[in-house]
């Protein structure tokens, strides 16, 4: 009894240095869901138009299922982006309103890509029924659009902006509008980086499993850029991954 409740504290004690820990947990719930969701739309429960888009089913209630499927893969693929950055606000947050402004922010930041997930899936059914664009020629063209995009100015400055913050004050709505500024600042940041990345995944469909492979290398990729200096320094050559991916779906590899 004495060994489980020394494992405990010990327990305790490791999570207050990690005060990002439910949000982790939330972001690993989002990949069980997807891998659920995966495995059930397979299993023959559940029928999937060849080539739709993760979550998005023709008919009229398409573009919200499409939606509601772009938000819990946002959180899935850039919930371990923002990891650094909601300890951040835990670190900086007094203890007794620490929680609600991790969840704040990571709610704030996620709305962001959420938002951001609305145009992408309008441009995607756009592309598909007005242009008549398959499925290859769509994610041949996000490739392609994604490795230039690699190669930017933009995407350089703000990749390196990563690391800034704004001042939090301690209580009241001053820092609840903080933290939400906070939030959008980094949102907005990231998505400014990783937008190409991120289209590529309405592209990719659900049509077999190399949605979730797809979707676990761009995540590997994000997260090297996001979070390590090797990363960083590596945007030519993860640029020319991508061309070599758009080569391959061209010629139907």
């Amino acid at each position: 009894m004495q060994d489980v409740r020394q494992r405990w504290l010990w327990v305790a004690a490791a999570l207050r240095w990690r005060p990002e820990w439910r949000i982790t947990v939330a972001v690993a719930f989002a990949w069980i869901a997807l891998l659920a969701t995966h495995e059930h739309r397979y299993d023959g429960r559940v029928g999937l138009t060849q080539g739709a888009a993760p979550g998005l089913q023709p008919g009229s209630g398409g573009l919200l299922a499409g939606l509601a499927g772009w938000a819990l893969m946002a959180v899935a693929m850039m919930g371990p982006v923002t990891l650094p950055a909601v300890r951040h606000v835990g670190f900086n947050s007094i203890r007794r309103r620490r929680q609600w402004a991790m969840t704040l922010y990571f709610a704030v930041s996620m709305g962001v890509w959420v938002a951001f997930g609305v145009l992408v899936l309008v441009g995607e059914r756009v592309a598909r029924e007005t242009l008549g664009l398959d499925r290859r020629v769509l994610l041949t063209l996000a490739l392609v659009v994604a490795a230039g995009w690699q190669l930017t100015h933009i995407k350089r400055r703000a990749l390196f902006r990563c690391r800034r913050t704004v001042p939090l004050p301690p209580v009241g709505l001053r820092a609840d509008a903080a933290c939400a500024r906070f939030a959008l600042q980094q949102g907005w940041r990231c998505v400014t980086s990783c937008w190409a990345l991120m289209a590529v995944m309405p592209a990719v469909g659900h049509s077999d499993h190399a949605g979730l492979v797809w979707m676990a290398a761009l995540t590997a990729l994000v997260m090297g850029e996001e979070l390590t200096r090797l990363g960083r320094r590596l945007l030519r050559a993860s640029a020319v991954a991508l061309i070599a991916a758009a080569g391959l779906v061209a010629l139907g590899v």
